[in-house]
């Protein structure tokens, strides 16, 4: 016979015991509770938000004020039911551990009950840990600061037993809220003091900015009777000045300037403590049932402070900060504030200081030890003024109506080298030099990027319009005036090689300072723009020497590579690098030092390949030069050369008409270089381009000259001299190099072999003799001396153009000399 149904369900579905059901009801209840907490604490979390910073008066006709009491009551209750919430999670503990899961639907019926308030304990400890940041982060901001601090370590104490809970699952379960919520997707862990230090100094930072920027104003004050000369620098000045005052609150009382430090931090103590007592008589008042947080008040709110300066550079700036507030005193408040943090955690919360972390006295006053003490301050100061670094970059160059980012980079560079100028390591404390050092890293690393893109996209557009660099005068001595372009070229070189030469050096060292201290970071993207700066010049250089050659404009070709390209490389050559080859190598250092370390020595290198490039590139502009004069000579003389038919009617002695086209050549060619530059070896490049071009048309038209023609073409190779000596613009040093030039020589001796047919000999000592009268004011050496035809080569091939050649052999010698 088959089983009754009933007897199935009895043997496949066991019964839960009444414990069991007990359990599973209190965790059904407990889900509710947590769910309902959660809504609470997020609502209070949102008030609390609401009235941040309020400094209004305590009143009870102030509607504010008696919002903020009641969020204070409702804060009070949150912790007392927090607590209850606490002791059952640990109530329920042992009895999920110690339930027997042998059956299968009843373990998944556990694991679902289990999962469900996994849950929303994850959910509100979430929501916990956001309201203990916003109380953190506004609980300096009030009167009532030590209230703050002790309900928030009552939380904190709260949610890290709810965090620390002995059941393994609790602490190894949790639920992803939101992706995009970036603590949801993680395990979530204790807070310790040191979030809670960091949420302190986060919120003091840019309080404290503020003061700070209120000292430096006091400090930069510019000159109201400057000097015209330094009329820029002045308004550059008044614009820094103007960009601070920005964001100085108006100061204090004038009773405050006359108190002394001493006075105004016991003051400042002082009223900080009435301000506690008051908060807490009206706190009384409204919350008597809540005797947890009346008996901490009484036993902590009325403790001394046990302040102990840190500071290691007491009152140095009393001399140099003639203000309400100096840096020190801001230092000094903000340890107060660590001395209140310290004070009630050793008595509320000891374990949080760890071990040892707290001392008790025989009056039973207990105290942060000094050691405690001093590693808490020191790590509140190192974050508070890392932070206010980086904001005073952001209020100094972005954040007011008329920003320093707005305008002209050097406004920006004068108030960093102030910086450098003004504060040391004698005169200001650690600290505040530390976030000083943070806003000159910032305002350099603003200036590259800036003022790069200000002088790059400047040259991007050629002008070459004639400078002066009277209006420049730190660019050069020895040039006067350059192209507009050059000394766009120059400024930005000048600019990137300030910058790089700043980062060589810091705050300490001028020469030799450690690799670790050099700013590597900020100098890796100035020897990029370097690199490619110099790059750019010098590709800009071929290209625009290329141009003003092609339409033969000497002017601004050789204001471009004589004048624009030494003020350039006058700016090249103030470049500094120090060699940290063997730091590098000693392997001593950090691994994001040492890979900065090996980009520079890389960017190093190709700056310094491009600068030899650009040196080396004169040599490449001079052979486009010599190459068009070459190629445009002979366009020339295509042009204005006369025809071998003119050539053949000349039967006459030589006149002056014949050589108009050797000055027409020479005015085209010669002069605009002669005017252009004053350099000996261009000029007589350009000297000997020209005669041998003239030389190559003629021999390559196959002209054919009669005894008459030869003697024209004589004169007019002579004519050259003359030119070179009527020419006004010309040196007496350059015009006697050129009248010494070879081609000259040459020229002089095709013509005199034009004069002589084929077999005729030559007389040698004629010939000496008339080289001799035409270069007697030469002082040339006698021995140097001897006939222009020696300087011809292929003489056979010259005598060729001879016209009415001789019959017979056409040996030509120069063996018989006929002496006399």
């Amino acid at each position: 016979m088959a089983k009754t149904p009933a007897n199935v369900n009895k043997k496949w579905i066991t019964e839960e015991t009444s414990e069991e059901e007990e359990l599973f009801h209190h965790c059904r209840e407990m889900e509710t509770v947590c769910y309902a907490m959660t809504k609470v604490i997020i609502g209070a979390d949102n008030k609390w938000k609401g009235p941040k910073g309020s400094s209004t008066p305590h009143s009870l006709s102030n509607r504010s004020y008696i919002t903020g009491l009641v969020n204070i009551q409702v804060l009070d209750q949150i912790i007392e039911y927090l607590s209850k919430i606490v002791k059952s999670f640990y109530k329920l503990n042992p009895k999920l551990a110690r339930m027997k899961k042998e059956n299968p639907l009843l373990l998944s019926k556990h694991d679902h009950v289990f999962d469900k308030l996994c849950s929303v304990r994850f959910i509100m400890l979430q929501a916990m840990h956001g309201l203990i940041v916003t109380i953190l982060s506004t609980c300096l901001h009030r009167d009532d600061s030590r209230k703050m601090i002790e309900s928030s370590l009552c939380l904190v104490s709260i949610y890290n037993q709810m965090t620390g809970l002995s059941y393994k699952k609790f602490a190894s379960r949790f639920s992803i809220c939101s992706n995009t919520y970036p603590s949801t997707i993680s395990e979530t862990k204790a807070i310790t003091l040191t979030k809670i230090v960091q949420i302190l100094a986060k919120s003091r930072v840019e309080i404290d900015c503020h003061r700070l920027i209120n000292c430096l104003v006091k400090m930069y004050k510019p000159e109201v009777d400057s000097d015209n000369d330094s009329g820029a620098s002045t308004a550059e000045s008044l614009e820094i000045y103007h960009t601070l005052t920005k964001h100085i609150t108006p100061p204090t009382s004038s009773m405050s300037r006359e108190l002394t430090v001493d006075k105004r931090r016991e003051a400042f103590i002082e009223h900080k403590k009435s301000k506690m007592k008051h908060a807490q008589s009206l706190i009384e008042l409204k919350n008597e049932q809540n005797k947890m947080i009346t008996e901490v008040l009484s036993q902590n709110s009325d403790c001394e402070i046990a302040y102990t300066s840190l500071l290691t550079n007491q009152c140095v700036l009393e001399n140099i900060f003639n203000s309400d507030e100096n840096v020190n005193s801001i230092l000094q408040s903000e340890e107060i504030y660590i001395e209140i943090l310290l004070d009630t955690v050793a008595n509320m919360a000891p374990t949080l200081l760890g071990n040892n972390g707290v001392k008790k006295f025989k009056s039973g006053r207990v105290q942060a030890s000094k050691k405690a003490a001093k590693k808490v301050t020191e790590y509140y100061q190192n974050i508070l003024w890392g932070d206010v670094g980086s904001c005073l970059e952001h209020i100094v160059l972005w954040w007011s109506s008329f920003p320093l980012a707005t305008r002209s980079p050097n406004t920006s560079q004068n108030l960093r080298e102030w910086l450098f100028a003004t504060f040391k390591s004698s005169n200001t404390p650690e600290l505040v030099l530390a976030a000083l050092r943070i806003l000159a890293d910032a305002l350099g690393c603003h200036v590259t990027s800036t003022s790069w893109d200000k002088h790059f996209s400047a040259t991007l557009t050629t002008d070459l319009t004639v400078t002066s660099l009277k209006q420049y005068p730190d660019l050069s001595i020895n040039v006067t005036e350059v192209t507009a372009s050059g000394a766009k070229f120059a400024l930005m070189l000048q600019d990137l090689v300030m910058l790089n030469n700043q980062c060589e050096v810091t705050w300490d060292y001028i020469l030799g300072a450690p690799l670790e201290d050099l700013p590597l970071v900020e100098q890796i993207p100035i020897l990029h723009r370097l690199d490619h700066s110099i790059h750019t010049y010098r590709l800009w250089c071929l290209a625009e020497t290329r141009r003003l050659a092609n339409q033969w404009q000497m002017d601004d070709f050789f204001r471009i590579t004589q004048k624009d390209m030494q003020v350039c490389m006058e700016q090249l050559v103030n470049l500094r690098f120090a060699d940290h080859t063997a730091t590098i190598e000693s392997g001593k250092i950090g691994v994001h030092e040492n890979v900065c370390a090996k980009m520079r020595e890389k960017l190093v290198s190709e700056v310094k390949v491009n600068t030899q490039k650009l040196k080396e590139a004169t040599e490449e502009i001079t052979s486009v030069l010599a190459s068009v004069c070459a190629t445009t000579s002979l366009a020339h003389l295509t042009m204005i050369f006369p025809s071998n038919a003119e050539w053949r009617r000349v039967s006459h002695p030589p006149t002056a008409e014949r050589s108009i086209y050797v000055h027409e050549l020479f005015d085209k060619m010669m002069f605009p270089v002669v005017k252009a530059t004053e350099d000996i070896t261009t000029l007589n490049m350009i000297l000997r381009i020209m005669g041998e071009s003239w030389l190559h048309h003629i021999y390559m038209a196959k002209v054919k000259f009669s005894k008459d023609a030869a003697s024209q073409l004589l004169a007019d190779f002579n004519e050259v001299r003359n030119w070179l000596t009527e020419c006004k613009h010309l040196t007496a040093a350059a015009r006697k190099q050129m009248l010494q030039n070879e081609v000259l020589r040459r020229c002089e001796g095709v013509g005199r072999l034009l004069l002589h047919a084929p077999g005729d000999l030559i007389s040698m000592q004629d010939s000496t003799m008339q080289s001799a009268r035409r270069r007697k004011d030469d002082n040339e050496a006698p021995e140097q001396l001897m006939p222009a035809e020696m300087y011809v080569p292929n003489q056979k091939q010259w005598l060729t153009l001879r016209a009415n050649r001789l019959n017979g052999s056409l040996a030509f010698t120069l063996c018989c000399v006929v002496l006399s």
